[in-house]
This record gives C-alpha cells, structure tokens and sequence, in this order.
C-alpha cells in the first residue's frame, strides 16, 4: 500500500519477510490463499516474480503515527517523537531548523507524492514518514539498512534517500553490531533496549534465542580449540570483507543471536 504501484517484487517482500514476521514459504502457501487480495504475476521485460494488491481498503491506509496521537486522516499537524541520547547535544541552528521542520505538513504515507518537489524539506519530511511507518510495520521495529535499498523506485523516493537516517537521529538510530547497519525506530524503545510493546512472534524469537543461549558451553580463554580460534579469525575476516575494516571481539551471545536469526523460523 505504501508503494506507487501497488505491487512489488518478490525478491524485495523476501528482505523484509523476516522483520515482517512472514513465513519462509509466503509465496507458496499464503499468498494463494488470499487471490482476492494479492496477485503474483511477471510484467513484460522483466524476468522477476512481482506481488501485486489486488483490492484497497482505506481503512488500511492510516498511518501508525496517526492512530497513536489520535488524529484523523485529514489532521496535518502531525510532529515527530523525537528523543536523543544521553548528552547528545545540537546545534542552537540545528534545534531551530527541526522545530520548523516538525511543524510541516503532515501527509499519510498511503498518499500520492506526485507534485512533491525532491530538493524540498517538505519531500524529506515525507521520507521520514515512510519509513517511520516501514518500521512500524516491522516486528522489532528495525531492519538492516540494505533491505530497504531497492525500495526507491517502487517508493518514489530521491536518490541517496537513506541519507535521513543519519540527518534525524532523534527518530532513528543506526546500529551496526556485527558491522551490520541496522536502522531502528527510536520511539519503539523508549530509550532503552528492550521494545516498549513487543509482538508475540519476537518473544517466541527472544525465548529460542536465549534456549540456544543456555545450551552453549561456557568455556574459557585456554578452552578454547584450534577449531573455535580458526572460526573467530573466519568471522574476522567476513567483517573485515563487509566493512572494510577488522571489527571489535565478538562475544558469544551475539554470535549466537546472528546464527539464529538465519535459521528458516517461520514467523506465522
């Protein structure tokens, strides 16, 4: 719904099928089942499989920022949840600029962008918005960078779109545990790091991660086999390929959280 067409490709519902909490055969069993609201179907010059919306329903198309602060669809008053980190200072030009940026007009996400200048604030304000409520969608309220990298087109987004991560670090934070950049929605956290509301699936997830947790071997430094050192110095190596730099020791929690994380768990 978010999307121009109102379609997208499968390979790019794929990225997302995770943080969205979809099962890994979506495409085969769940989509079929639903013929009067999605359609796949392979446009011409394109070898690609694409999902279509079949059927709108606009009371779908109201945003999460929207439904929170209680306003209606017509409401273009709408602010931000802006907070920061401890001892995160701005600049007194940068505090002004975002007051005056807050107070923009507010459009749904689920609204047509044509006639939006790209060089505006205004057209920054609405890519704010559409991954605000990306995110929102997420079950854990992140995802990695990479995924939304071929939403540009489908979203109607400028080039170097992903650059308002880093303008508005009061609404988003950037990650990079595992040199993996990860855009999480601040709001959902409250400043913490634990989600304010979670989805039942994340605490299925959460529940297995830390029976895996329980089930690994606590070993020492002089524990440690010639298998295990070639295993971290592979691991090096694959974040010294990814970011282009040797990354910090990996402690053995969080190699497990990324090992489960690829595990095929269907999120249905």
């Amino acid at each position: 719904m978010l999307t121009a067409d109102r379609s997208l490709p499968l390979h790019t519902i794929d990225q997302l099928s995770w943080d969205m909490g979809l099962p890994p055969d979506y495409h085969k069993n769940l989509i079929p089942r639903y013929p009067q609201f999605f359609a796949a179907y392979k446009p011409d010059n394109d070898e690609r499989t694409w999902l279509k919306l079949s059927s709108w329903d606009a009371r779908l198309a109201v945003s999460e920022l929207q439904i929170s602060s209680g306003a209606s669809v017509d409401d273009n008053c709408l602010a931000f949840p802006v907070s920061f980190t401890r001892g995160f200072g701005l600049r007194r030009k940068c505090i002004n600029w975002l007051k005056e940026w807050q107070t923009l007009p507010y459009t749904s996400p689920y609204a047509d962008p044509s006639g939006i200048d790209p060089r505006t604030d205004v057209s920054e304000k609405r890519i704010v918005r559409v991954f605000h409520e990306l995110l929102h969608l997420c079950l854990g309220k992140k995802t990695e960078r990479a995924n939304v990298s071929n939403l540009r087109k489908p979203l109607r987004l400028p080039q170097k779109f992903t650059k308002v991560f880093e303008r508005h670090p009061g609404i988003f934070y950037l990650s990079r545990k595992l040199c993996v950049q990860t855009v999480v929605l601040r709001e959902a956290y409250g400043g913490g790091r634990e989600l304010l509301r979670k989805h039942p699936i994340v605490t299925i997830r959460e529940s297995y991660a830390s029976l895996m947790r329980e089930g690994m071997p606590q070993r020492g430094p002089s524990q440690v086999s010639s298998d295990d050192a070639e295993l971290v110095s592979s691991e090096e190596e694959c974040c010294t390929r990814r970011c282009g730099k040797s990354c910090e020791k990996v402690e053995p929690s969080l190699v497990v959280e990324l090992a489960f994380e690829l595990l095929p768990l269907s999120g249905g």
